[in-house]
């Protein structure tokens, strides 16, 4: 039978992650693929690489400015977001399943550039 600060700590967890879920969604396979598209006798459904990320953090401070004064401050924040790129379109037929991937160029263009950079100036020194 769990103790006092097990169950607190179960509901505590279960509460985030009830608002993680709330604010970020869930997955599901509706998230990770689209409904199915008839195209004549064919079906089309993309898939979907879904990202999500949050952090929140709070501080507080105190310190003394002179002989008498005292300030204190605290603050806090938090942020998050989520995302899906498309990653694949599939195409169901009569006699086969056809995985195309989806490529990105334009990412693919920055990875190439940024990593030029970094051998240029490793070689620069």
């Amino acid at each position: 039978m769990p103790n006092d600060d097990q169950a607190i700590s179960e509901t505590i967890t279960s509460r985030i992650g009830d608002v993680l879920t709330g604010l970020f969604g869930e997955a599901s396979p509706s998230t990770l693929f689209s409904e199915p598209i008839q195209n004549g006798d064919d079906l089309v459904v993309t898939a979907v690489a879904w990202e999500r990320a949050g952090g929140f953090g709070f501080g507080a401070g105190q310190g003394q400015s002179g002989a008498d004064e005292v300030g204190s401050g605290e603050g806090g924040g938090g942020g998050g977001f989520s995302q899906g790129r498309p990653v694949a379109v599939i195409r169901v037929t009569a006699d086969r399943v056809e995985v195309t991937p989806v490529i990105d160029f334009t990412k693919i263009g920055i990875t190439l550039l940024l990593a030029s950079v970094g051998v240029w100036r490793a070689l620069s020194r």
